[in-house]
């Protein structure tokens, strides 16, 4: 093998900007325009419900936090969301868990009506790493579709919500690697 002095080291393979610079690879790092504004990718997780697995990435833009979620099932749905207090779903939700060990089947949030979906026990895992926390998701939507509400359970009592909405692709642009 003839050494190069002028060869450049080989440490990272080169970026294809066709093929790596797509919503579904984005890496901790990265950065990405959405709604007119610039957001990181600071994080990406995974759920994996029995071998169904979700990817979601952590995008933050100032002190705002939103959550991009990529199922595959027989398509690919993409879900941004951000995280809510409980508080903001009417009715008190908590009493209810604790009563009843699920949510109702309807919720209201906002003034908009969320009809109960599915629910699932899955595991998350931070980052991609072992060991998995388990927990208990509850997925609702609205009558367009468009619109979600989910709940999850970690632990005896440890709830958390978030809304979110169904978003396409084509709405990301200007994905850019870190440095």
């Amino acid at each position: 093998m003839n050494w190069n002095p002028f060869k450049k080291k080989q440490d990272e393979p080169e970026l294809d900007p066709l093929k790596d610079l797509t919503l579904s690879g984005l890496k901790p790092g990265y950065v990405l325009d959405y709604n007119l504004k610039t957001w990181q990718v600071t994080a990406h997780n995974y759920y994996d419900y029995e071998g169904d697995r979700v990817n979601e990435w952590e995008l933050a833009c100032a002190e705002e936090v939103l959550y991009l979620d990529r199922e595959e099932d027989d398509d690919i749905t993409w879900t941004l969301s951000r995280k809510i207090p409980l508080s903001r779903i009417d009715g008190n939700l908590r009493a209810h868990l604790q009563e009843h060990e699920d949510p109702p089947q309807e919720i209201t949030c906002n003034g908009v009506e969320y009809t109960g979906e599915s629910s699932n026990v899955g595991k998350f895992y931070k980052n991609g790493e072992p060991p998995g926390q388990e927990f208990i998701v509850w997925d609702y939507t609205d009558r367009s579709g468009k619109k979600t509400l989910t709940i999850e359970q970690w632990g005896d009592d440890d709830y958390e919500a978030s809304l979110g909405e169904i978003v396409e692709e084509y709405q990301f642009s200007d994905i850019l690697p870190s440095e």
